[in-house]
């Protein structure tokens, strides 16, 4: 049978579990193209590299989103500069043309 819950406290537990209700949480994930659909890791990473150090086994095609208020998001311009930064120091471009 189910009933109507009146009460948020009542809401927000479960079996005498607190469950977490917090909005403002910044998580990241990574995510890719795979035959032509867009995957997720569905993970919550704190980080930027976390984030992408998940993504980047699926393949060259792998980007990083922010989830911000349980909402996904573009990367801000501070944010997208740490993932190039990511980037270029996982993959250096002299070792990619061969160069010492």
């Amino acid at each position: 049978m189910l009933r109507r819950i009146f009460n948020l406290k009542s809401a927000s537990s479960f079996n005498g579990l607190e469950l977490n209700l917090r909005q403002d949480i910044l998580t990241y994930e990574g995510a890719w193209t795979e035959s032509w659909c867009h995957r997720r890791c569905q993970h919550q990473h704190t980080t930027i590299a976390e984030a992408a150090e998940c993504a980047v086994p699926q393949g060259p095609t792998w980007y990083v989103f922010a989830v911000e208020n349980g909402r996904a998001r573009e990367l801000t311009a501070l944010e997208q500069s740490s993932l190039e930064e990511f980037r270029r120091t996982r993959w250096p471009l002299q070792q990619a043309r061969g160069a010492n």
